[in-house]
């Protein structure tokens, strides 16, 4: 099985400096909050959104747990009030760039991911991986497993393990700052050894 992909903080800021505005901020809010980006996201509607409590609503899911509100981080409701106020006149986040679609909302970004992620010099992997890099960055920041599950807003812990593989990455990159001599340099550390 492929493991999920991992973005980092440095490979996030190029991507979204070559996103356009609405990609932009589909990026940060999937980093920030692990929703769907087709199956919450681009159906979502501004009623959803509670900027004044920091709140977005999730009326339908996979699974029953997914169901409700989900708080959001200072850069999720920033970029949930850029969409917002960059789509004066449409009900929807994400509305359709041309008239003519069958759906009000944007359906795919495959193509535009593809061409940011050139520009941003990042190798490829699906926009839905972002989930990966949310559940990733709680567990480094110190998130029990069970609440990391709940905030993916999954029925089955069982799924955390294919979203947590990306965890070993982020366990790899902290060994490598690993740092042999520390305490070494300057002062005596109160060992009692030599500089």
């Amino acid at each position: 099985m492929r493991k999920p992909d991992y973005v980092t903080a440095t490979e996030q800021q190029r991507i979204e400096f070559f996103a356009l505005l609405h990609l932009k901020d589909l990026v940060v809010i999937v980093a920030e909050t692990g929703l769907r980006p087709y199956q919450d996201l681009m159906p979502m509607t501004k009623s959803q959104v509670d900027l004044e409590n920091s709140v977005v609503h999730i009326p339908d899911s996979k699974s029953p747990s997914g169901v409700g509100d989900m708080p959001l981080t200072d850069l999720a409701r920033d970029a949930f009030r850029s969409q917002i106020e960059a789509t004066p006149g449409s009900e929807y986040l994400f509305p359709a760039l041309k008239k003519n679609t069958r759906k009000p909302y944007i359906k795919s970004l495959k193509t535009t991911w593809t061409s940011t992620l050139r520009r941003a010099g990042v190798p490829y992997f699906p926009l839905y991986h972002l989930r990966h890099t949310f559940a990733s960055r709680l567990s480094a920041g110190g998130v029990s497993d069970h609440f990391v599950t709940l905030m993916l807003r999954q029925g089955d812990a069982q799924v955390f393990k294919r979203y947590s593989q990306a965890k070993l990455n982020t366990m790899r990159e902290a060994l490598a700052r690993l740092d042999r001599h520390a305490n070494e340099h300057g002062k005596d550390s109160g060992t009692g050894l030599p500089n």
